[in-house]
């Protein structure tokens, strides 16, 4: 849906009245870490930590080598939609993602197969933890431990402190490895990362649909795979790899190309996927409200998307068009496009968008019946159907109006490739630049260079970090005295 961009000028004393709060928030605002990928197990990417704009370059860390993804690039072209430009459904890993605690980074590494950790304020290695297989995913902290998968097979627990192994564990057994890009990789990898929820750590091993799955859940602490809450599935027909997320009651796995897979955390019971048939990518956010909201790369007829199910029920809702990531809060969602960042009414929109949800299946079923009818659709039955139609159809011409209401601002932007939301500031990843916009109007406040596409973004304890697919992790802090 293509909408006019908004003149902000309009309601520029709400926005002043609302800059004025947004300050005064700011200032108590405390530091926060950032423990896991998009800083928590909803994948929110949202901190309540303020950090104060102009930002000024700390240090940068730079892989010796380039990155060695798990899966190659999109197809070059889709000749059953006839469609050139796309984007990957499978591109979990394109950039060493970091986790930041204290005055530690953390970070898995394709390259040497390694965890990192560097020390937050100068950027200098304090220890190295060296598996045997890619580290696609970064760690998840945890009680002064790291834990994290590698395509070797298993799930490891650190000492976040020193780098010593504490446990690990191969849901797979011992087996006969496999070559992959130069390197030995187990037939089930863990491409999931591992996430820690009420001191269990919970993990997926898998890599193609035609073999088996392990969906895993162990205690933190030790290791230990039998007790309450702690199982190991073996499931059928799954390519888990992307970062798991949860809710108190819920699992939910990313596929790629597949469907996204929802689980009862407390068994591993597969309770059933999101959409259908090539509505994949490893995109996921579940926000507060139980929305489930996921895509990005590719599908049939699409330039990429982010569609919103009913994190409980999976029921459909809504789709927003060539959107690469959103961040969801109690009162607004950001969405980011490759063109465009925009701020809307999140309750409203997404209350229209359900009716608007609900109105499209009941134009849809009784367009269905009228087909099945075939030569007797001119008849009393048909008819009724179409009196049916019309109303239904006069009320659809009535929500794209009311969903572009919902917009606060919208702004032209090219940073698709990252966005989260660090107290009232939006930081976005874009080629070869990261920048900052206010959440109340959508004005940049500040950008800066960084080597290559800005996949990943983190906000903690005063300073932001970007890593890029170019192997390069960049450090921003605010200036001395801020």
């Amino acid at each position: 849906m293509n909408l006019p961009l908004r003149d902000s000028n309009r309601s520029l004393p709400l926005v002043l009245t609302l800059l004025s709060l947004t300050s005064v928030a700011e200032l108590r605002a405390p530091a926060a870490d950032w423990p896991t990928y998009r800083g928590d197990n909803r994948r929110s990417g949202v901190t309540a930590e303020a950090i104060r704009v102009p930002l000024l370059p700390a240090w940068t860390y730079a892989s010796p080598t380039p990155l060695q993804m798990a899966w190659p690039g999109p197809a070059k072209w889709d000749s059953y939609a006839n469609l050139r430009r796309l984007e990957s459904m499978r591109n979990f890993d394109p950039a060493l993602f970091v986790i930041a605690v204290g005055d530690s980074v953390y970070f898995g590494s394709s390259v040497d197969d390694a965890v990192h950790c560097l020390d937050a304020k100068t950027g200098a290695e304090k220890w190295v933890f060296h598996t045997d297989g890619p580290v696609r995913l970064p760690p998840s902290w945890h009680q002064r431990k790291v834990y994290f998968g590698s395509d070797d097979g298993n799930a490891y627990c650190l000492d976040a402190a020193l780098g010593d192994l504490v446990w690990k564990r191969k849901p797979s057994g011992e087996e006969n490895l496999l070559l992959n890009d130069g390197k030995l990789i187990s037939h089930w990898p863990c491409r999931t990362g591992v996430l820690i929820q009420d001191d269990i750590a919970y993990f997926g091993a898998s890599l193609v649909p035609w073999e088996p799955s392990y969906l895993c859940a162990v205690d933190a602490t030790t290791g230990a795979e039998t007790g309450p809450g702690r199982y190991l599935e073996k499931l059928e027909h799954f390519t888990m790899q992307g970062a798991m997320l949860a809710t108190q009651t819920r699992l939910y796995l990313p596929q790629g190309r597949q469907q996204p897979e929802m689980f009862e955390r407390a068994t591993g019971r597969a309770i059933g996927g999101f959409g259908g048939s090539g509505q994949g990518g490893v995109f996921a956010v579940v926000s507060r409200t139980d929305e489930f909201l996921h895509g990005s790369g590719q599908n049939h007829g699409s330039d990429g998307e982010v569609r919103g199910f009913d994190a409980n029920s999976r029921d459909y809702f809504v789709t927003f068009p060539k959107a690469k990531r959103i961040v969801v809060t109690e009162a607004t969602a950001y969405l980011n496009t490759g063109t465009e960042l925009s701020g809307f009414a999140r309750a409203r929109y997404l209350e229209i968008a359900k009716h608007q949800a609900q109105l499209q299946a009941q134009h849809k079923r009784i367009k269905e019946a009228l087909k099945k009818l075939g030569d007797k659709a001119k008849e009393s039955a048909g008819e009724k159907l179409k009196d049916d139609l019309k109303p239904i159809e006069a009320e659809l011409a009535t929500v794209p109006p009311q969903l572009a209401a919902c917009y606060l601002w919208r702004t032209v932007a090219d940073c698709p490739h990252d966005l989260i939301l660090a107290g009232a500031t939006l930081f976005a990843g874009g080629d070869d630049r990261v920048t900052a916009f206010a959440t109340a109007t959508g004005k940049v406040l500040w950008s800066a260079a960084v080597t290559g596409r800005a996949h990943g973004l983190v906000v903690a304890n005063g300073r932001l970090f970007v890593s890029t697919d170019r192997g390069t992790i960049h450090c921003f802090q605010m200036a001395a005295g801020e």
